[in-house]
């Protein structure tokens, strides 16, 4: 059975790029049409509207930009709850938590089961399979696509009703933003002091300090390499979101305001798209780093 696909940004094509190299058929949809143009000389199908796609496809993965995307394909005029089958969606798209619980009601009324998949990873680690999906939602329909997440994240982490892996998924990025934070002001700080980046860098990935971040993150940030597996834009959304919900929760998170306006500063200097690792140019310039 085919799998549809809305979104052909850096997760969606890596989702597809998973399913394909698995020998999966998919069926793509974007309004960009170059990367309905990438995806088709990968393999794959491309769909002329989103009612080719339910009607083609009984499992649909959501991967597109925002929750107010999503609430469009989801529930707007044609969306897939209007579909005249019953879809199992799978919604990789980072959400806020409420929204999710909204969705996830509204889909069931009409007859379909949500999953919620965020992925925690970057677009380079899902498609080599190391990348870990949190999955919540609709039991039933969790059982039914429970091979296609295995396929899509050999790691998966459990959690209960829809709305769960949201929270875990934002919790989890305030922690990944902070340490590339952290990461890059460290390694200026060397380079100012007169160390060589590169050999500090090694140095942190057996210290006390090492993250998982150091490995996809810290090479990054010493080359200048900014092609994006992650954009800036949208670590800025996922912290903008994360504080939003701080807020209705009662937390304060100092730490984290100090991100966003890093992250503000980055984009000003490097632009929107280009790697969440560019948030040491917010930092930068320092001596000893090119």
């Amino acid at each position: 059975m085919i799998t549809g696909i809305i979104g052909l940004g850096l997760m969606g094509m890596a989702l597809a790029e998973r399913l394909l190299d698995a020998g999966e058929p998919v069926l793509g949809l974007d309004v960009d049409p170059a990367r309905g143009a990438a995806l088709a000389a990968k393999g794959g199908a491309i769909a002329d509207d989103l009612d080719m796609v339910t009607r083609s496809c009984a499992t649909v993965l959501v991967a597109v930009y925002d929750a107010g995307q999503a609430e469009q394909v989801l529930l707007g005029p044609g969306g897939i709850a209007d579909a005249k089958r019953s879809i199992d969606i799978i919604c990789i798209t980072t959400c806020p938590p409420d929204h999710m619980v909204d969705f996830a009601a509204r889909l069931t009324a009409a007859g379909h089961g949500l999953v919620e998949f965020p992925i925690s990873g970057t677009s380079a680690q899902l498609r080599r399979g190391e990348a870990i999906g949190l999955v919540a939602g609709d039991a039933t329909a969790r059982k039914r696509t429970a091979p296609l997440l295995a396929l899509l994240c050999p790691e998966r982490l459990e959690f209960g009703p829809a709305g769960d892996a949201a929270r875990a998924k934002l919790a989890i990025n305030l922690v990944l933003q902070l340490n590339r934070a952290a990461l890059a002001e460290g390694l200026a700080y060397a380079a100012a002091l007169g160390l060589d980046a590169g050999a500090f860098l090694a140095t942190l990935q057996r210290s006390a300090a090492a993250s998982h971040v150091m490995a996809s993150k810290g090479p990054k940030m010493i080359a200048r390499d900014y092609a994006p597996e992650s954009h800036l834009a949208q670590t800025l959304k996922d912290a903008e979101m994360i504080l939003q919900t701080a807020i209705v929760a009662g937390q304060a998170l100092p730490l984290m305001l100090v991100q966003r306006a890093l992250l503000r500063d980055a984009i000003t200097t490097v632009g929107e798209a280009a790697d969440s690792a560019a948030i040491i140019e917010a930092i930068r310039p320092c001596q000893g780093m090119p």
